[in-house]
């Protein structure tokens, strides 16, 4: 397994600058957009996918979408990938991993767009699959404190507003790996594909996303281990019935000083009918 350089997002290498036209004013301005490529992951055996991403965290991308997609049981010191920048629209990650070879039987080749992550679950089997462990303990101080913390890393979202962002916090909430990405999955992908290129696994910890919770985020969370999934947004209710099945705790709508607790609300600790009605929240530990 390749060793994670201390800093792998490089913010400039996702930022295109165009011309624009801006209404009112009828002003020709220069705008950044964040640049949408190809990656293009090879697995010998398990098939090919072109994934439609931007062109950051490539390494942890392809390690941390074979892992979410069942290709690949356990990447820590087995996989190794290559990444070969190919111009302006396309890069291919070569990944070498014993997995493959046993995977011959069901390898496909598809392009997976920036809004889906599903295209390589078979539909029968979302609801079913091991569940998660129960070690994780949060409260939404701690909670709050990620969500922000995590906001104030979005560098990518702040110059362009197309970026979503991933997260992964430990017992302390201290964010772990973060990740952004055009594509909610693949910002998943990539904060857990830079831990277990870190070689370190994401079990036990939690995720603040900065979108809604649907399907394919909750199978990928429970996939990597992941205990809580939270974020800004809403969640779906096929997402909700993978997230009870799995034992995954999911929190939605996580705004300054409020939250919705979905499903296994145990996880959330502190939040007692006594401490929301004096409108207290728990301090972060």
């Amino acid at each position: 397994m390749t060793a994670m350089p201390e800093e792998t997002t490089r913010t400039e290498e996702a930022i295109a600058n165009v011309s624009a036209l801006r209404w009112p004013s009828l002003q020709n301005v220069s705008d950044e957009v964040i640049r949408e490529e190809t990656l293009t992951v090879m697995t010998g055996g398990a098939g090919n996918y072109a994934l439609l991403c931007a062109p950051t965290d490539l390494e942890a991308l392809a390690i941390g979408f074979a892992f979410s997609e069942g290709l690949l049981d356990d990447p820590i010191g087995k996989a190794r990938v290559t990444i070969e920048r190919g111009g302006l629209w396309n890069s291919v990650a070569r990944l070498e991993m014993p997995e493959a070879d046993d995977a011959r039987g069901t390898a496909r080749n598809m392009i997976v767009s920036s809004s889906c992550g599903l295209c390589g679950a078979v539909a029968g089997k979302v609801l079913s699959g091991p569940e998660v462990g129960d070690r994780l303990r949060v409260n939404a101080a701690g909670i709050f404190k990620t969500a922000s913390a995590m906001r104030k890393r979005q560098e990518i979202f702040a110059r362009t507003g197309g970026a979503h962002a991933a997260a992964i916090f430990d017992a302390d909430y201290e964010i772990a790996s973060f990740a952004e990405d055009l594509g909610r999955h693949n910002a998943l992908d990539k904060a857990v594909g830079k831990l277990l290129l870190a070689g370190r696994s994401p079990q036990g910890m939690g995720v603040i996303l900065s979108g809604r919770i649907s399907l394919e985020l909750v199978l990928k969370a429970a996939r990597a281990g992941l205990e809580v999934l939270a974020a800004v947004s809403a969640p779906t209710s096929l997402a909700l019935a993978a997230a009870e099945a799995r034992n995954l705790t999911v929190c939605g709508f996580v705004r300054e000083n409020r939250l919705t607790v979905y499903t296994h609300a145990r996880r959330v600790r502190d939040l007692s009918p006594d401490a929301n009605r004096e409108g207290r929240i728990p301090d972060a530990s």
